[in-house]
């Protein structure tokens, strides 16, 4: 840090100008006059030009005057820890090529917007130059406005310090950020700009802001720079711009552009890390629609840490207070990082609609892990409303997203508002994660998971979410849901990937959710939810699940939803479960088109209903099906109807102790149809067997499943076909097998049953063969090919959903 406390007051002009500028000292002030004046612009050229603390420096310019150009043409850095004034609503240009440092002290008090530049020229239309490198000759001054600020390697850096004091920590974490208006720092009139361009960009604890104004941050090696009048306010703009250089916010720096008119915040840099508690705030408390923040990095944006006495975190943050709808914010980058906490958020508190958050990064987007402080502060771009007005829409596009150890993108609302739709395209991979010890802390209700979901709260719906991507993986105790816990409509889950994995804990739902007492109370959720359930659907080529779930449920008094699952491998594996089940409504709706499904280790398919409510329907379509070790289809019902059980295979292999139903306890029974055998659940369940005769292994068949034999089932209430006869119509009998004959009653035809003469091994897949043909095997290969149909890997339940609401847990 620099020892501004030495500086001399030294603002020494050159004699490069027409009319050159003087500089009066006044005690602790320095007035400069002349300098050469352009129509409305005035030129002022330093040898030097550094303010020590307790100083002051007046532009005495005249009131007519409407932008003052400052250039620094000697070799040594500006170092600027007092006051800079000028008369008027002027805009100021400071352009040192040698680097500017402003200290703790630096303060403006300028009518119009100021420019801080390590440029070495600003360009004007009339393609005159004021040249902070090349002053020998007398320069053609213009009349115009400035078109840009030129670089070249050689530019120095440009520094900020401040005391990390422009916050005052909110007395909940559901509060609105509060702003230390005690906190001056380098500050202008509200609705004008404050630009920062330099070479590398440094800002320690500073705080800039801009009420209702805009704020330019940007970094750069080589290139210009465009200066674009936008009534009070300037954009700048770097298309001409061919390199950038690092912008580094630490020490609770803070960037600050909120007020009651749109205020909008712009950086761009090749590397832009916040740290240790910094925030980007726009928040916004009038009528009007609120202006955007926009962050551009060329390689990495980064976000991690919080303060040191942890009541902050690195944020990039949008409020809404008032009526207006809230400000976007947009993030374009190669790489982004968000970690230890670090967060991008959107928070509506008003009746108008909360801000949108936009996340396009080419290589990767990842969220690792929380705050050491809170465990509940989690890496997390999310937006939320916390009154009547809708949050906003999230939208993230990348290579590859990794969202570990809590590690979240979700857009919450409660009380009447709606939450926003999710939308997440990677064309790698997405990899929700967590660690064994996070898992731990995770089943104690200690900390969240990593997730992707739109949740509501209160009478508002939840919104939709949309996964695109080659490859996801739901990994253990991970969440991809919507829900709703009040009277609101959870949303719509569509997920289109090549391949799925869903590992133990780990789950994809749509679902109406009781709310835990702690959220009822702070949120106002109801204790019995009187939502609809959405829909999930999946289009993909493999979907493997291993002890997880993929659901859609409403644990309040309506209806189940409808699931739908379109993939050519489908394996659930250690009592993995896709289920539409209802605790008092209907059950909901299973539709699963695929090749190849199969079932292992207690695994179950079923649309179940609680209660009054009919059994759901449930529809397969698959050349093969294959069920063992205790696993079931069901779709049953306790007081009302079972529901509907529709099954159209090439072929079925279900072992003793896997079962197919839909009755139910007090009501009617349901119906089961597979292809064109009209079966009596109740056969189903009790069953023996019938084999396909094979020397040394059947499909399915389940050693401990308690029955003597190792049996493959098929039940019907129909005799097997004559062997002779075409068998397309009826493909799961087959014509090696042999019948024996029955001693059961013929009320109803039994099924029949093939005495092994071989011990049977268990079959544990399906393999596609060189020929296409498939067949049976007793060990699955170890990597998944695309002609194998393999056991799963995982589900889960719903989630922890923490950001706004830190102590609150759904399950």
């Amino acid at each position: 840090m620099l020892d501004y406390s030495s500086v001399i007051a030294e603002v020494i002009p050159d004699q490069s100008l027409p009319v050159n500028s003087t500089v009066t000292l006044q005690d602790h002030l320095k007035v400069i006059d002349g300098g050469t004046v352009q129509n409305n612009n005035l030129f002022h050229s330093f040898e030097q030009f550094s303010i020590p603390k307790g100083n002051t420096v007046l532009f005495n310019n005249s009131p007519g005057v409407q932008n003052i150009f400052s250039r620094v043409t000697g070799l040594s850095s500006s170092k600027i820890d007092g006051l800079i004034k000028a008369n008027g609503t002027a805009n100021l240009f400071l352009i040192n090529p040698n680097g500017i440092n402003f200290g703790q002290n630096a303060r403006l008090d300028i009518g119009g917007s100021f420019f801080a530049s390590t440029a070495n020229t600003i360009k004007f239309a009339d393609s005159l130059e004021f040249s902070a490198i090349n002053s020998q000759a007398k320069p053609l001054l213009s009349v115009n406005m400035p078109i840009g600020l030129q670089y070249d390697n050689k530019s120095g850096d440009l520094q900020v310090q401040g005391t990390g004091q422009g916050l005052i920590a909110p007395s909940s974490a559901n509060s609105p950020i509060i702003r230390n208006n005690d906190i001056t720092g380098l500050r202008v009139e509200p609705g004008k700009t404050l630009a920062l361009v330099g070479g590398n960009v440094i800002l320690n604890g500073a705080t800039l802001t801009a009420e209702q104004g805009r704020v330019e941050v940007g970094s750069v090696a080589s290139g210009l720079v465009s200066l674009n009048p936008n009534g009070e306010k300037w954009v700048l703009g770097y298309e001409g711009t061919s390199s950038f250089k690092d912008i580094q916010v630490s020490q609770q720096a803070l960037v600050d552009s909120s007020g009651s008119i749109g205020g909008s915040i712009a950086i761009q840099g090749k590397l832009i890390s916040l740290s240790d508690g910094s925030v980007v705030l726009n928040q916004s408390s009038g009528s009007q629609p609120w202006g955007d923040i926009k962050i551009n990095a060329s390689e990495s944006l980064q976000l991690s840490g919080a303060s040191p006495d942890g009541r902050f975190i690195s944020l990039i943050r949008t409020e809404s207070l008032g009526s207006g709808d809230g400000g976007n914010i947009e993030v374009f980058s190669k790489r982004l990082l968000l970690q230890e906490g670090g967060a991008i958020t959107n928070r509506n508190y008003s009746n108008a609609n909360g801000g949108n958050v936009t996340v396009n990064a080419l290589d990767s987007v990842q969220l690792l892990g929380f705050s050491p402080f809170n465990p509940f502060l989690i890496s997390s771009i999310v937006t939320s409303s916390l009154t009547s007005g809708k949050a906003g829409n999230i939208a993230v596009s990348t290579g590859q997203l990794d969202a570990r150890d809590g590690g979240q993108i979700t857009s919450i609302a409660r009380e009447a508002s709606d939450a926003g739709n999710v939308t997440v395209n990677a064309t790698g991979s997405i990899k929700l994660t967590n660690s064994a010890e996070l898992i731990d802390l995770i089943l104690l209700g200690r900390n969240a998971n990593s997730l992707l979901s739109s949740v509501a709260f209160g009478q508002g719906n939840s919104g939709n979410l949309a996964i695109s991507t080659p490859k996801l993986i739901v990994g253990e105790q991970a969440t991809i849901n919507t829900s709703t816990t009040g009277s609101g409509s959870a949303g719509f889950v569509d997920i289109n990937a090549f391949d799925i994995e869903v590992k133990s804990g780990a789950s994809i739902s749509s679902a109406v959710i009781v709310a835990n007492a702690s959220t009822q109370q702070q949120l106002s959720s109801p204790p019995n939810p009187s939502g609809d359930t959405g829909k999930v659907r999946i289009n993909t080529n493999q979907l493997r699940l291993t002890n997880g779930i993929i659901s859609v449920r409403n644990l309040g008094k309506n209806e189940g939803g409808t699931l739908e699952i379109n993939s050519k491998y489908i394996s659930l594996d250690k009592e993995s479960l896709i289920t539409a089940a209802t605790i008092f409504g209907e059950g909901g709706n299973i539709s699963l088109n695929s090749q190849y499904l199969q079932l292992r280790r207690g695994s179950s398919i079923n649309a179940t209903a609680g209660n009054s409510g009919n059994g759901g329907n449930i529809n397969i379509n698959t050349r093969f099906l294959v069920g063992s070790g205790n696993s079931s289809i069901a779709a049953n019902a306790f007081e009302g109807r079972g529901g509907n059980i529709q099954i159209n295979t090439r072929g079925f292999f279900f072992s003793p102790g896997s079962i197919i139903t839909a009755s139910s306890q007090l009501g009617i029974d349901g119906t089961v149809k597979i292809n064109d055998f009209h079966v009596n659940p109740t056969d189903i369940k009790a069953a023996p067997a019938i084999v396909a005769e094979t020397p040394a292994m059947a499909s399915g068949c389940t050693a401990q499943s308690g029955i003597g034999k190792n049996m493959l089932t098929v039940a019907s209430n129909t005799p097997p076909p004559n062997f002779d006869d075409h068998l397309d119509p009826q493909p799961i009998w087959h014509r090696d097998s042999i019948l024996v004959n029955s001693t059961e009653p013929s009320a109803k035809l039994p099924p029949s049953t093939v005495k092994e003469s071989t011990k049977i091994i268990e079959a544990q897949g399906l393999v596609a063969n060189s020929r296409g043909n498939i067949e049976l095997v007793v060990t699955i290969p170890d990597q998944v090919t695309p002609n194998s149909f393999l056991s799963a890997r995982t589900c889960s339940s719903v989630g922890s959903v923490t950001e706004v609401f830190p102590s609150m847990k759904t399950e």
